[in-house]
């Protein structure tokens, strides 16, 4: 009988880590926020991809991956205080707006054949830009 009274004080302990999902707004931000991140490591993936299919050189795979990387380390810092004194809500919205509008543009290039090494490691380091205002330490 004790042994069933801690399989439900587990159970009720689980429950309560997901409380927050009862509310329609979070639950809202927390599965598109899943999409999101699904999104953008499937982008990271494809570029990196791509460049080397360009290049067929690592040294522009490391630029590239640098790029997406190294925004974050100086602009992260700035964001994160500038993030607090906008609207959240404004904030969040740009922050996946732009790198949707990253994706398209770089589909649209892909696409009609006309992608080039430069537009690829500008696309990375926008896409680092946004990722340290969206995600500040």
């Amino acid at each position: 009988m004790n042994r069933l009274l801690d399989i439900r004080s587990y159970f009720n302990k689980v429950g309560f880590a997901f409380r927050a999902l009862k509310n329609k707004n979070f639950r809202l931000f927390f599965f598109g926020q899943i999409i999101s991140l699904l999104g953008t490591w499937i982008q990271n993936i494809a570029l990196g991809w791509l460049i080397y299919r360009l290049t067929d050189s690592a040294v522009w795979l490391g630029v590239v991956g640098f790029m997406g990387q190294i925004p974050a380390l100086f602009i992260t810092p700035f964001a994160g205080v500038y993030a607090d004194r906008l609207n959240r809500r404004k904030v969040l919205i740009v922050a996946q707006i732009v790198p949707m509008i990253l994706a398209f543009i770089m589909a649209g290039l892909v696409l009609t054949n006309s992608i080039q090494v430069w537009q690829i490691v500008l696309i990375a380091a926008l896409n680092g830009v946004v990722l340290a205002v969206d995600n500040p330490f």
